[in-house]
């Protein structure tokens, strides 16, 4: 494991991000409070970003060990192998809309009857769901020319990579049908060009940790948020194992799937769809190119990249 770089930047700006948080409160709960939005989130680096942003500096993630989320432990459900719970979670506001944010102990990458379980469980019927939106969200593997670390890719569409067998690669599923929102601050389209114009520029490890060397070429200018790619309609987020040194040889046929590769979206979309609940959306950031020199960008470009995913969640919450 490399060094993870710049696990020290706080998610700093100067513009009112409008959240209001409860203090922690670490008490084991069995089920998820209802709120309008749910945000899943994966690693520790995504956790913590994810805390950095929309914790107001009240909740922390270093590890399953030592954060100061609620824990979460659903009755009659084992947790996953080597973790003592489901996940853990914190609860926010953003401008007034109530916000879960959830560190899930399940990873679709690890594919069993009990991960599907837990997906529909924390959703709830599709009739009457637990939350209004459901927003997965974390690092990813940029495939276009024009993604770069940091970078953001913002789409209500994903689909199975190529490691998965033919009748999984045609499925398609597709989330909430407006990803863009509305009630832009003036001068800018929308939610996601403001946090790109006004608060990436502010951040310390968008201006310091990623543009370290081997992270964010010069060249790519500061990162942006972009909810299409390639100039054409927002495209497919494509589910993949890992990102490995044999996706060199697969880039230009992922091009036509998809715009990241990732390992969880069509996997939690399939078990939305099971339970009827399509109001969601696919938030990836950047973390490491395939076919970069740097084989380690992954370890140490996550965090920082995380927290302009984050910035992405709250543009999404901002507009809906």
């Amino acid at each position: 494991m490399a060094e993870v770089k710049c696990t020290s930047c706080a998610a700093t700006t100067t513009v009112d991000l409008k959240l209001t948080v409860p203090p922690p409160n670490k008490t084991v709960v069995h089920a998820l409070p209802k709120a309008e939005f749910l945000v899943i989130t994966w690693t520790e680096a995504e956790s913590g970003a994810m805390a950095r942003v929309l914790g107001k500096g009240a909740y922390t993630f270093t590890t399953g060990a030592e954060n100061n989320f609620t824990p979460l432990l659903y009755e009659g459900m084992a947790p996953p192998d080597g973790e003592q719970y489901h996940g853990f979670f914190f609860q926010t506001t953003v401008n007034g809309k109530t916000v879960v944010c959830l560190k899930s102990g399940f990873h679709p990458k690890v594919q069993t009857a009990s991960t599907t379980i837990f997906f529909e469980k924390i959703i709830g019927s599709g009739a009457t769901p637990n939350f209004k939106y459901a927003l997965t969200t974390g690092t990813s593997g940029g495939i276009w020319a024009t993604l770069d670390v940091g970078d953001v890719n913002v789409t209500n569409r994903a689909r199975y990579g190529l490691t998965m067998p033919q009748e999984k690669q045609a499925l398609i599923f597709t989330g909430v049908a407006d990803v863009m929102g509305s009630n832009p601050p003036a001068g800018h389209a929308n939610w996601y060009d403001y946090v790109t114009s006004e608060i990436f520029k502010n951040d310390a490890c968008v201006n310091g940790g990623l543009a370290m060397a081997g992270g964010r070429l010069a060249a790519s200018g500061k990162p942006v948020i972009q909810y299409k790619a390639n100039g054409t309609s927002i495209t497919d987020v494509v589910t993949n194992s890992r990102i490995s040194d044999d996706e060199c040889g697969k880039i230009r046929l992922y091009r036509t799937l998809g715009a990241t590769l990732d390992e969880n979206d069509a996997y939690v979309a399939e078990a939305f769809k099971a339970v009827g609940f399509n109001n969601w959306a696919s938030i990836r950031n950047v973390s490491d190119i395939p076919c970069s020199p740097n084989k380690e960008q992954y370890d140490e470009y996550g965090f920082c990249s995380s927290i302009n995913g984050a910035y992405a969640v709250w543009a999404f919450v901002m507009g809906h």
